[in-house]
């Protein structure tokens, strides 16, 4: 049998090879400081600025979510408004869909449409759709989460500031990958 001239074969041995798990990367810095002293003394100036901004910034943050707590109870009272009258349509579709069962007719909006079955027939004759699925009863805790994320700034740019202070005194920042998935075995 000539390999060559199968172009099934040839494509599933491409496809085979183009699936095979392919090494994923990890980009990481080092941070190499100065040794010389008044450098040093740079360095701590650039961590007491990081770690006061970073306190502010927490402050901040945490002020912004304080302010817009009425917002998200109001946004929760609301999302448990829709989430009551769901589950009220719910239990309707529920008994709709116990009724319809028992008494073998499919009122559906499917491609097989409505009709008789029977219900106690083996097998095939079956209807095709599902019970209806419960809604999902609203979080406090997603609702704070999605208004934060819109409302409050949580990123104050702290860590690219020390990163130009670092290097502004003299230490270097290494670029090193490390493979984490997929690795080729070390020799």
């Amino acid at each position: 049998m000539n390999f060559t001239k199968n172009p099934l074969l040839i494509a599933a041995i491409t496809t085979f090879i183009g699936c095979t798990a392919q090494p994923r990367y990890q980009t990481l810095f080092q941070y190499e400081p100065p040794t010389d002293p008044a450098a040093l003394l740079c360095l701590q100036g650039c961590e007491k600025k990081l770690e006061s901004c970073t306190n502010n910034c927490s402050a901040t943050y945490t002020a912004c979510v304080r302010s817009i707590e009425p917002e998200v109870r109001s946004q929760y009272a609301d999302a448990q408004k829709r989430y009551e009258g769901a589950w009220t349509q719910y239990q309707r579709d529920q008994e709709n869909y116990r009724l319809s069962l028992s008494i073998g007719y499919v009122n559906s909006g499917g491609w097989y449409g409505q009709g008789w079955y029977d219900p106690w027939w083996p097998g095939v004759y079956q209807p095709y759709y599902y019970p209806p699925q419960p809604p999902v009863p609203p979080s406090y805790i997603d609702e704070l989460s999605k208004l934060s994320a819109q409302m409050c700034n949580r990123d104050c740019a702290c860590q690219p500031n020390y990163d130009a202070c670092f290097l502004g005194c003299g230490g270097k920042k290494v670029l090193e990958q490390r493979c984490i998935v997929n690795c080729a075995p070390e020799k």
